[in-house]
């Protein structure tokens, strides 16, 4: 919902296609890299200019099919861009969004020592709390990366509300 919101935000008139690899339940399409490779391809084939994927191990095939269309690509969990080998997918990873469980552990440590946990407290892993972050390998989003942080900061001090699937 942040990515779609970030986007319609930056060009209002953009058309988002989501797509799944496998039917809700069915985790199978978070490892399996030829049916991201297709759905990415149909994405790609279908006129999308950059497919944002959050597949697992399936993501490996979206850069294929980035690679294959001439097109970009965004990495989820870890900066991907420094996962493949393949000079050609990195070429395509133009970012990842990252989920910096680094902090959320040393966060999570620090409460415990401060004798902060609790049960059933929730944990928010934010970009307040650097717990979510974006990577910058490749240097393909260096040119925007002052409209970035101006947005990041809006986000951090609640100028803007990120909507939630809850």
């Amino acid at each position: 919902m942040g990515y779609e919101a970030g986007a319609k935000a930056a060009k209002p008139d953009i058309k988002i296609d989501t797509q799944y690899i496998s039917p809700e339940g069915d985790f199978t399409g978070f490892s399996d890299p030829a049916k991201g490779q297709i759905v990415a391809q149909g994405m790609y084939d279908g006129g999308a200019d950059i497919v944002f994927q959050v597949a697992g191990g399936s993501g490996l095939g979206v850069f294929q099919a980035a690679a294959a269309s001439n097109k970009r690509a965004i990495g989820v969990d870890s900066d991907q861009y420094k996962t493949v080998d393949d000079p050609a997918l990195q070429a395509v990873i133009m970012t990842s969004m990252l989920k910096r469980v680094d902090n959320s552990v040393q966060a999570y440590i620090d409460d415990f020592v401060d004798g902060g946990v609790t049960g059933g407290k929730d944990v928010i892993s934010d970009l307040k709390s650097d717990g979510v972050g974006l990577a910058t390998s490749g240097g393909f989003i260096d040119d925007i990366k002052s409209q970035i942080d101006g947005y990041r900061q809006k986000i951090i001090d609640g100028d803007i509300k990120v909507p939630s699937a809850s």
